[in-house]
């Protein structure tokens, strides 16, 4: 029996568009899994005190619909979940809430602007059977940011630049045959980059409660995965090569972004996490 697995994807107001994009392809993705025990968890999250929605235009009802058009004809196994209080302050929450469900035994965290071909939880799915114990899988990416994102980029990817249309468009067209499993040399990964997780991994590295709603879970995950291996555990990454993924910066803004008033509220939460990750992690480091 195939491994039970979990798909987490948060989504905020002013994602609705990048979501209903994500999920055209992501429909099809799970066509290519009936083999595979996967689940989806998708977390709307219209918490009116993220979102003003008494001076906004569009109201929480315009976004609901949208959402569950997206499963409107029950073929997805899903969990999903829609917010209309203020239990839910973010996609950190949500993570960390999420890895507490044991009945699963790896997770997928996705963002709304990932890109991803039909065939990539496909593969990710396979390979992910041949792993165990703490392991990260991510999948390929081209070229990112800088060179400490190097170890996960696609072979046929190392001379390209990431943040342009001809890549964004050729993760839809890339015609994957040659898939091989790499275990890199140190952990590097983005939370929400389709990167999956045996709940092995995360029951022992943990989301500290400290960072809310909002914080830097990735940060504190390679760093702590760093330091535990340094201490002898074994805790393994692994990327996926031939198949790659990006994010879609072209065409995040929102066509609704006048329409709806954010509380912006989402980098006085980040400076509030950040600012407990060194205690944290030297708690972590000295328990283990």
């Amino acid at each position: 029996m195939s491994k039970k697995t979990l798909v987490c994807i948060h989504i905020m107001p002013n994602e609705i568009e990048m979501f209903q994009k994500f999920m055209i392809q992501y429909r099809k993705a799970l066509m290519y899994c009936t083999d595979y025990d996967v689940y989806l968890k998708a977390t709307l999250n219209l918490n009116p005190k993220l979102t003003d929605w008494d001076n906004s235009e569009l109201k929480q009802d315009y976004f609901i619909k949208i959402f569950n058009e997206q499963f409107q004809y029950k073929d997805i196994n899903q969990i999903n979940e829609i917010v209309l209080d203020d239990s839910m302050w973010g996609t950190t929450q949500q993570k960390r809430e999420v890895i507490r469900m044991d009945y699963f035994d790896q997770f997928i965290f996705v963002d709304t602007d990932i890109v991803l071909h039909e065939h990539q939880l496909m593969y990710q799915l396979k390979a992910s059977e041949l792993l165990n114990g703490k392991y990260i899988l991510s999948p390929a990416i081209p070229k990112w940011f800088d060179m400490s994102w190097d170890v996960l980029v696609d072979g046929t990817m190392r001379d390209t630049e990431f943040n342009t249309k001809e890549t964004l468009d050729s993760v839809y067209t890339q015609q994957p045959s040659k898939i091989s499993l790499k275990q890199i040399p140190t952990i590097k990964f983005g939370c929400g980059m389709h990167t999956l997780y045996s709940k092995e991994f995360w029951k022992f590295i943990g989301i500290p409660e400290s960072f809310g709603g909002y914080g830097p879970e990735d940060t504190f995950g390679m760093m702590a995965s760093i330091g535990a291996i340094r201490k002898g555990y074994d805790i393994k990454q692994y990327v996926l090569d031939g198949i790659y993924i990006t994010e879609d910066w072209i065409n995040r803004e929102p066509s609704i972004k006048d329409k709806i008033k954010k509380a912006d509220l989402k980098t006085d939460f980040y400076k509030e996490a950040n600012s407990h990750l060194p205690s944290e992690l030297h708690s972590f480091i000295g328990r283990i």
